[in-house]
């Protein structure tokens, strides 16, 4: 990644995105710009000035040297898809810290941008902590079996090339799924590590990298949410189903819980049909 765009407004969790696209850019030693969308050119000088007021109010000096891009368009959703759609660029989010709706707990943009886009998008929730996770030396990525978890994995092993990071999976055992098994009388561990083991042999090949696997126990976001507990420089990859409407959960059950908690980055990607 070449460049890594933060969008932002004037918000304090658009500042949370700021922290972590710092973070990311200075292990890469990558362009940092501040990126935000109005709908008519008219705006540009206005919006550039409020964001250059909001990033002074912080009162650190690094930011008064970070680049400020506008963009026009009619939907901020479609130019910031755009934006991280492309292979060079890293688009860097925070998300709202509100509930129950998920919607409205990462953002109706950032639920829009991550639908919309092609490639990862970078996001931090309101519990992200940037002094932990300064660098990425682990990406994580989390998988259940199924194509649409496993859509990622390309990504994170990129990912984990770019940042010169060591590739793990995890995969999330539910108590159900466990009681099923050893009344089956199957041989539980062997069953449990079968898949991600696999998986992770198979990457090695190849991709010509060492892959480590974990399973966890309980309910997946829990499960995932202790784990990375006491981690540190670490990016959490996992997909989501992305639907749009209030009937169904915009982020996906999962990863929406995951990301109000985790205090790392974490890379959600929607893959296309």
């Amino acid at each position: 990644m070449q460049t890594f765009y933060v969008a932002m407004d004037e918000t304090d969790h658009s500042l949370r995105g700021l922290a972590m696209g710092q973070n990311l850019a200075a292990q890469l030693d990558a362009a940092l710009a501040v990126v935000s969308v109005v709908t008519d050119p008219a705006q540009a000088e206005g919006r550039r000035d409020a964001l250059r007021a909001r990033l002074g109010e912080e009162k650190t000096p690094a930011f008064d040297a970070i680049p400020i891009e506008v963009l026009m368009g009619d939907s901020a959703k479609e130019v910031l898809a755009r934006l991280a759609g492309q292979e060079d660029v890293g688009l860097c989010m925070g998300a709202h810290g509100r509930r129950p709706v998920p919607e409205m707990l990462i953002g109706s943009v950032t639920a829009g941008v991550v639908r919309r886009a092609s490639r990862p998008v970078l996001l931090c929730g309101p519990r992200y902590a940037p002094e932990r996770h300064a660098r990425v030396e682990v990406v994580m990525v989390c998988v259940d079996g199924s194509s649409l978890s496993e859509a990622m994995l390309p990504h994170a092993v990129a990912l984990a090339g770019r940042f010169g990071a060591r590739l793990q999976l995890l995969q999330v055992i539910d108590a159900s799924a466990m009681a099923a098994a050893a009344g089956e009388g199957g041989p539980g561990d062997v069953m449990e590590s079968g898949y991600v083991h696999g998986l992770a042999r198979r990457l090695e090949r190849e991709h010509d990298i060492e892959v480590d696997w974990e399973v966890l126990h309980g309910s997946p976001a829990d499960a995932i949410v202790s784990y990375l507990a006491d981690s540190r420089d670490v990016m959490l990859a996992m997909t989501t189903h992305g639907r749009s409407g209030l009937s169904q959960v915009v982020a996906g059950s999962v990863s929406h819980e995951v990301l109000h908690e985790a205090c790392c980055p974490v890379a959600v990607l929607r893959p296309r049909n």
